[in-house]
């Protein structure tokens, strides 16, 4: 017995590595039984557009620890047409959480360790078929609320990070079809793919976009990054592809230059004309937001937002940088509650682009003497890239490196904790990234 519990207790520490400890507080789902969060180890998943049925079905297996015993939870906006746990026909439900979003739960028991969950479900979202041809994308929003992977695909929350396998096969068309998408991607045969995510990858990670072969003018160039790798470059557009591409090679070198080697395995610039979403390595864009979704590849999608409440942060950044990088005194400043929601929050308060931004370049201006704030922004991304963060943790970060107390700053402008100003500045996305409706995203595809 002693030593199956030291075998337990091993299996428990290997597994200290992984992000639980960013995960919201468990669920009370009463008769104590609790909602467990758990660490999904992998995901795979087989999506196949099939003409015949003009459907896109998926199934996917995930591997997840679980640290406690309850009802393991994952979310999935749609209704899965079948579930199995540990090989057992189970179900699912979603449940509020504090009442600012929901997630999906297994309505079953499961003691602590590892389990395995099969999913099957249809994706119908941001999905078009025509006679001979599909469309298909997995377009995200950090300012509406279960707008990342959940959509599509079984997901875990922003704060776990796990490898994901894609299989995507298109049954019923001779048409050939292509795959832009910011993981290592193989073509198996004609219309058949297999790609693989990186372990860090977390469910707002996630660029995808399926079309038909030559629907897009494309490039490619290979940009020599500071560190000596040679990173792929791919632009494809309607309008002007050498625009997009110039303004991009443009960019990489100012934020190689301020913020240190670009952190992905490759640039993918979607330049849809309109609006801009940040993913690692990649972005849909208009071409003036370009420079803003392109350094959210460091701030966003190099260290990443755990939940709602550190994803202030990155968009405040970006529109400092937007701004020429400008001081502001206290007298700029208004008091806000942008990480002080619920810790379940999973959107960005749309205060960062302004009052966080301020914030952000009032630091600057309180701190320069020591140090320029992007000399501190390129330490905090070099010490933890691919770590998902909270506010507190950023906050500790400035102290550490500039050897000062921000508390009462940070209480003020950040946590809401002396009231929030109720002025006639209404909360608004950046003007270079605005947030489209599900029917202008579609039209995108």
């Amino acid at each position: 017995m002693k030593l199956l519990v030291l075998l337990f207790s091993v299996a428990i520490s290997s597994f200290a590595f992984a992000n639980l400890h960013q995960a919201p507080p468990n669920l009370d789902f009463g008769n104590s039984t609790a909602g467990v969060f758990v660490d999904f180890k992998t995901a795979k998943s087989v999506l196949t557009y099939n003409f015949g049925t003009r459907e896109v079905l998926a199934e996917t297996t995930v591997e997840f620890f679980q640290p406690v015993k309850g009802m393991p939870i994952f979310d999935l906006v749609s209704e899965p047409s079948k579930v199995l746990i540990d090989g057992l026909e189970a179900s699912t439900q979603l449940t509020s959480m504090d009442g600012v979003s929901r997630v999906r739960f297994i309505n079953k028991v499961l003691e602590p360790g590892l389990h395995t969950l099969n999913v099957s479900n249809e994706v119908s979202k941001n999905v078009s078929f025509s006679s001979t041809t599909v469309r298909s994308a997995f377009w995200m929003s950090d300012l509406s609320d279960r707008r990342y992977m959940e959509q599509y695909l079984p997901s875990n929350l922003e704060y776990d990070q796990y490898q994901t396998d894609l299989e995507v096969k298109i049954v019923g068309t001779d048409r050939e079809h292509q795959i832009n998408t910011n993981g290592s991607i193989s073509e198996l045969s004609k219309n058949h793919w297999n790609i693989t995510y990186p372990a860090v990858y977390t469910a707002s990670s996630y660029f995808y976009h399926l079309f038909e072969k030559g629907a897009y003018p494309q490039d490619t160039k290979i940009y020599k990054s500071i560190d000596g790798r040679d990173i792929p470059v791919i632009v494809y557009t309607n309008q002007s592809v050498s625009r997009f591409m110039n303004e991009t090679l443009k960019a990489l070198a100012e934020l190689e230059a301020d913020y240190g080697p670009w952190p992905h395995a490759q640039v993918i610039i979607y330049g849809a004309g309109q609006g801009g979403m940040e993913h690692c390595g990649a972005t849909i864009t208009s071409y003036s937001a370009l420079g803003h979704e392109l350094i959210h590849s460091y701030f966003a999608r190099g260290i990443m937002p755990a939940h709602g409440n550190s994803g202030w942060v990155d968009e405040a950044i970006a529109s400092w940088r937007d701004g020429g990088y400008p001081g502001y005194s206290s007298r700029s400043l208004s008091r806000t509650d942008m990480a002080g929601h619920s810790t379940y929050q999973r959107t960005t308060d749309r205060d960062a682009y302004t009052k966080g931004m301020r914030f952000i370049g009032h630091l600057h201006s309180k701190l320069e003497s020591q140090e320029s704030f992007k000399v501190f922004l390129k330490s905090f991304f070099t010490e933890r890239k691919f770590k998902p963060f909270k506010t507190h943790e950023f906050k500790a970060a400035i102290e550490t490196f500039y050897s000062t107390d921000l508390s009462s700053e940070f209480d003020l402008y950040i946590y809401g904790k002396k009231g929030v100003d109720k002025d006639h500045e209404h909360k608004h996305e950046n003007p270079h990234h605005p947030k489209l409706s599900e029917q202008e995203l579609f039209n995108l595809l």
